[in-house]
């Protein structure tokens, strides 16, 4: 199956991105709606809390780079998918104690590795070639899109109709629409291995790999750390009263994920005809400029206006890795590349909230953690303003 066979592939990535807003868009900005409902409920500390999601990610770690690209990807997807959808109403249906709620993050964590962004990584870049960026854009569009309204439309009505522990068991099975989606919707295809194929240029651990591996991380990073922790910048900023504080957070949320899922096409576009250093420029400019609004939350609109520009801003993040790792290393070594740098991506996007809540206790507010953040964020788009030009058999080999 190649770009070429008509609408089928169009289909393909259709699909991935459904799945893809089923099984990472829900419950990655879904879940922290809830965390205030955490502390409140079972008395966890912020710290304690924020540990869930980086104690998960040593599954992909440890599993991720090895086994993702052998195994093949509609195998992978459907079963990542279900143990998702099981971990997800994990949530409602646990205790009061943290060791329980670390388990369901393993859980869940374990079967992202297999159904998460990597498995459609590897498989839309077997089926696509100059049209690459623009796949990956419709994929990943349901991230944003799924992940708009999983606070606004899901997560918020299903709270007040349910309890916060019905919600998550509802939103479990969800995501469980996954998996039909990837039986009826992905083609039951081989990856075969990188090293097996005739032209492919050798991969090495050389500069821009990582620069790659350094700026994507310490960019994600960032991101990660404002995603988690949204919520409750809110409740500092004054949003106190619960109602007041969900509505403002959920439609929040969906204006930056609406954002982001345009700016994806928008970013995907400019790719094809700019250079790809200067489209992250732009995304950068958005993301780093609309960080500042988070000390004046309190003022009408002015969390909406963030919204909208963050949103744009960290669009680009999962789309132009792959590309530019293409570049470098061409379309049919991007399992083995991305293998190793969507592990420790996740790793950073993970484990940084985690820091944030250490400094919040320490600090007494968000003032450090946000500055902190900051830095983050340019430091990585620092790290990536360095990459050298691709040879021109790199990027021949990165449109093939």
């Amino acid at each position: 199956m190649t770009e070429r066979t008509g609408g089928a592939p169009w289909g393909v990535a259709m699909a991935s991105s459904l799945i893809l807003g089923l099984i990472v868009g829900i419950p990655y900005y879904g879940i922290p709606f809830f965390y205030d409902y955490f502390e409140a409920a079972y008395g966890w500390s912020r710290a304690a809390m924020m540990l869930g999601l980086p104690v998960g990610t040593f599954v992909t770690l440890l599993a991720g780079p090895w086994l993702v690209p052998r195994v093949p990807p509609k195998r992978g997807i459907i079963c990542g998918a279900a143990v998702c959808a099981a971990a997800m109403s994990g949530f409602g249906a646990m205790g009061g104690g943290l060791a329980g709620y670390y388990a369901v993050w393993l859980l869940y964590m374990a079967g992202w590795t297999f159904a998460g962004p990597l498995a459609h990584q590897i498989l839309l870049s077997e089926i696509f070639g100059l049209k690459r960026g623009r796949a990956f854009a419709v994929s990943f569009f349901g991230i944003s899109a799924l992940g708009a309204v999983s606070v606004a439309l899901l997560a918020r009505p299903l709270t007040a109709a349910l309890g916060f522990r019905g919600a998550l068991l509802a939103m479990g099975g969800v995501m469980l629409l996954a998996v039909p989606v990837a039986i009826f919707g992905l083609p039951d295809i081989r990856i075969q291995p990188a090293a097996a194929r005739s032209g492919e240029p050798a991969f090495q651990w050389d500069r821009p790999f990582w620069l790659l591996l350094l700026g994507s991380t310490i960019s994600i990073a960032g991101i990660g750390g404002v995603s988690q922790h949204l919520k409750l910048i809110f409740r500092e900023a004054g949003y106190g009263e619960q109602a007041r504080l969900d509505a403002v957070f959920g439609w929040t949320l969906m204006a930056m994920l609406t954002a982001g899922a345009a700016g994806r096409f928008l970013f995907a576009w400019g790719a094809e005809r700019f250079p790809k250093r200067r489209v992250i420029s732009v995304a950068f400019a958005l993301m780093a400029g609309s960080m500042p609004l988070l000390l004046w939350l309190d003022r009408p609109y002015v969390p909406y206006v963030f919204g909208i520009a963050f949103g744009l801003g960290i669009s680009s993040d999962s789309l132009m890795v792959p590309l530019l790792a293409t570049d470098f290393y061409g379309g049919k070594s991007l399992g083995r590349v991305m293998g190793i740098i969507v592990p420790v991506n996740t790793v950073g996007q993970t484990w940084f909230p985690s820091l944030l809540s250490l400094l919040w206790a320490s600090s007494g507010s968000y003032t450090m953690p946000l500055a902190v953040t900051f830095v983050c964020v340019l430091t990585g788009r620092l790290a990536l303003a360095l990459l050298p030009a691709p040879a021109p058999v790199c990027r021949a080999l990165g449109r093939s």
